[in-house]
């Protein structure tokens, strides 16, 4: 019996993004059963997609709210999500036209349900510059995510032959491209601790799932990244928010070992460092407020647990 399939949108104040990827899943060659947008931004969506959806034969329903919050409103869609598969998108993503076309036919193949979640390719408009990647390399070097569990359940399942080889066990999905069978959708949530933009709500997702149910990578899923210019936060504050996001992951999220702090800590503090650094020598202030950011909320962290170590409280 096929799968149906439902794909949830969440979206804030992007509407040309948004109309974009709302045309990519209309679109396609095995379209969806349901679509859902979740909009948390000021305006209100375009009354064209309800008319879009309908041309293409697809149930279409939105919800709105009203604090912008992106773990919030994907939480608010799988909520009301109904099909076999939820399919969660972000607004800035593009899927191939056969993207849902492969992947039902992935959770098929998988009969005894051993596969919970899977995840696709990310690919961008043209090739990262120089710099990116190297400062990918170095931030690589830095211990990123090595000090999370090791622990990943994908890695001990036996899949069928019909799968061998296009799947790839994974601790972590890009919550931009994720996908959740019912039996898992409906019992487990996204963080609603972080608030706003978020920054790292899927790790953490994926850390915690991926302890007890099996998550893997699809390399032939492949969606593009129609990153604008615009609904980041600062620098300043997305460093903030990327030191207090992993420190939360690290305390509340993984099975933490005996280098999990020493490994976490190193991570921040160099990345910290390398933020400074980059800033000075290409003379961006852009990473020296990023820099900042980071320092500044490793600053707090280090101040409240003192607090409690000399207090108690």
């Amino acid at each position: 019996m096929a799968l149906s399939i439902t794909v949830i949108i969440p979206t804030h104040d992007r509407p040309e993004s948004l109309s974009r990827a709302v045309g990519a899943i209309l679109t396609q060659n095995r379209r969806p059963e349901e679509l859902i947008v979740v909009n948390d931004g000021a305006s209100e969506l375009s009354d064209d997609i309800t008319g879009r959806a309908a041309s293409a034969g697809v149930a279409f329903r939105c919800i709105r709210r009203y604090e912008p919050s992106s773990s919030a409103s994907r939480n608010a869609g799988l909520s009301a999500a109904r099909g076999d598969i939820a399919v969660l998108i972000d607004d800035d993503m593009v899927p191939a036209c056969d993207y849902l076309a492969r992947l039902a036919e992935l959770y098929q193949a998988d009969s005894h349900q051993l596969v919970a979640g899977i995840g696709a390719v990310y690919a961008t408009n043209q090739p990262p510059p120089i710099a990116q990647r190297v400062w990918d390399s170095l931030a690589a070097i830095l211990a990123e995510n090595r000090w999370a569990t090791r622990r990943c359940t994908a890695r001990y399942v036996r899949l069928p032959m019909s799968l061998a080889g296009r799947l790839v066990p994974a601790r972590r999905l890009a919550g931009g491209a994720i996908s959740l069978r019912q039996r898992v959708y409906t019992v487990e949530r996204f963080t609603e601790a972080f608030g706003g933009y978020c920054l790292g709500e899927d790790t953490e997702f994926s850390f915690r799932l991926g302890r007890t149910e099996a998550l893997f990578l699809a390399t032939e899923l492949v969606i593009r990244h129609e990153m604008p210019a615009t609904g980041r936060p600062d620098l300043q504050v997305r460093g903030r928010m990327y030191a207090a996001n992993m420190l939360y992951i690290a305390t509340h999220s993984v099975d933490r070992g005996a280098g999990t702090w020493m490994l976490l800590l190193y991570h921040l503090a160099g990345l910290t460092l390398l933020a400074a650094a980059w800033g000075v020598f290409s003379r961006r202030s852009a990473n020296l407020r990023l820099a900042a950011g980071l320092a500044g909320e490793l600053s707090r962290q280090a101040g409240k647990a003192i607090g409690r170590l000399v207090c108690g409280s």
